[in-house]
């Protein structure tokens, strides 16, 4: 009889380490933290970020001095402020570094791990997480039932699981305890819905309910270690319609995950990422002025979801909407404005300039035999008012992990965003702290920077 899925997980959590990782594997692990760092630092400058201060103070009773009561916690605001603007990594499904990393951060500041240990366990956590992702079977094309914090709550708990030395049979539970706990798939409501709000994905509960279940199963909690097989398994607790579970064997000539994960250049959903790039390329080719005073139309072929609600807004209301909004993210390419808070000032969503170019862009689905390679590609053709019209096609957006961008380009992305929250030196120490972070035998630098206000756990 096979062992259940949960215990072949386990194995290999338990035996993985920073020494067998192949090296482009250790680089890519420091690379997510780093993009996934600037993300929560440029969170900080969001709506929800005062939302956050207000449940550090309510939950503290009051008291804003008061340690926040465990790094659940910690890991529920790490992960609501990297996914705050939409811009924090990709995978072919999800984001997987908001729930791993805010888990992996919150549970290193209180297991006092090394550089080291933070790298196995960022790995170990997209490993695990992605896998039982892509493991979940949707007949449908577009699946009725579509949510990604469900099944990143795996991630988040392999990576507290592996910082808190869990044996294999704890780990495997932390697996069937998060199975059970995993939040609901809410994404055809909180994104596709008629109003897009800040409960997006649902990642920050799924980062708190992983780091719970480690400590769950650390504590001696238990689940039901098949969790995984069977008519009553995971897959049709998240409302699947089947489950491919030859994708949860994990053997020592294994595949990474990791190198599958991408990165990107807009602060908007993955599926508007081609339509921007094409529209920025296309009014670079026409040397046209980027408020497009010499543009009559904007014809974008795109996917055909975004053609429809949400994603064919012109005129979105507040900054989730507007990250789901293809015109308003094409408007802001085009006009040059840096992808990160910039976008979403308060001022973009009245500002007269975007409503003339958001007017002017008709959307149009872009047929399966136009689309060579990839579902996300984009066409662009821009129609000028003495008649020249100029056409830009994109088959995989840069920051894809087959398009991938430059590590230049994601130093300089880090750098723009922490600016609001590091001062001085600050920026460059840590970037310098990340790219050496395998030498680290000591995270506090790190850790303080990132610290929950107030927090003294």
């Amino acid at each position: 009889m096979n062992a259940p899925a949960t215990l072949t997980l386990a194995d290999y959590l338990v035996n993985t380490t920073f020494e067998n990782l192949p090296s482009d594997v250790v680089e890519k692990a420091k690379l997510c933290l780093m993009d996934s760092l600037g993300c929560f630092f440029g969170g900080h400058q969001t709506p929800v970020a005062s939302g956050l201060e207000r449940l550090l103070a309510d939950i503290a009773g009051g008291s804003t001095s008061a340690p926040f009561p465990d790094p659940a916690w910690q890991a529920f605001h790490y992960a609501t402020l990297a996914n705050a603007l939409d811009l924090d990594d990709i995978y072919w499904k999800g984001h997987p570094g908001a729930t791993v990393i805010a888990a992996a951060l919150a549970v290193a500041n209180r297991s006092g791990s090394t550089g080291r240990d933070l790298i196995a366990a960022i790995v170990a956590g997209y490993e695990v997480g992605c896998r039982i992702g892509m493991s979940i079977v949707n007949d449908t094309p577009r699946k009725t039932v579509h949510g990604h914090g469900t099944w990143q709550i795996f991630g988040a708990a392999a990576a507290s699981a592996k910082l808190l030395k869990l044996d294999r049979r704890q780990a495997a539970h932390a697996f069937a305890i998060a199975a059970v706990n995993a939040p609901v798939a809410s994404v055809m409501k909180t994104v596709y819905g008629t109003t897009p709000t800040m409960a997006k994905n649902n990642f920050a509960t799924a980062a708190m309910g992983g780091v719970n279940a480690a400590f769950l199963a650390r504590a001696g909690f238990e689940g039901p270690l098949d969790v995984f097989e069977g008519d009553t398994g995971f897959w049709r607790m998240a409302g699947a319609d089947g489950a491919d579970l030859s994708r949860l064997k994990i053997g020592p000539d294994m595949r990474y995950e990791i190198r599958d994960v991408g990165f990107k250049a807009f602060s908007c959903c993955r599926i508007i990422q081609s339509s921007v790039e094409a529209a920025v390329e296309a009014f670079a080719l026409g040397a046209i002025e980027e408020t497009g005073h010499d543009v009559r139309q904007i014809e974008v072929f795109a996917p055909e979801i975004v053609c429809r609600p949400p994603f064919n807004d012109p005129e979105p209301r507040d900054i989730w909407a507007a990250q789901f909004s293809a015109p308003f993210a094409i408007a802001m390419g085009v006009l040059g404005h840096a992808a990160g808070p910039e976008w979403f000032a308060p001022s973009r969503f009245a500002d007269r300039t975007v409503r003339k170019l958001t007017a002017k862009i008709r959307l149009f689905p872009l047929r399966s035999a136009d689309r060579a390679h990839h579902h996300h590609a984009a066409r662009v053709r821009l129609h000028l008012l003495g008649g020249r019209v100029v056409e830009t096609t994109v088959e995989v957006a840069k920051g894809d992990a087959a398009n991938p961008l430059a590590p230049s380009f994601l130093e300089e992305k880090f750098l723009r965003l922490s600016a609001g929250h590091l001062t001085g030196n600050g920026r460059l120490e840590m970037l310098q702290f990340l790219k050496q972070l395998q030498l680290k035998d000591d995270l506090r630098f790190m850790l303080d920077a990132i610290r929950v206000p107030g927090c003294s756990c």
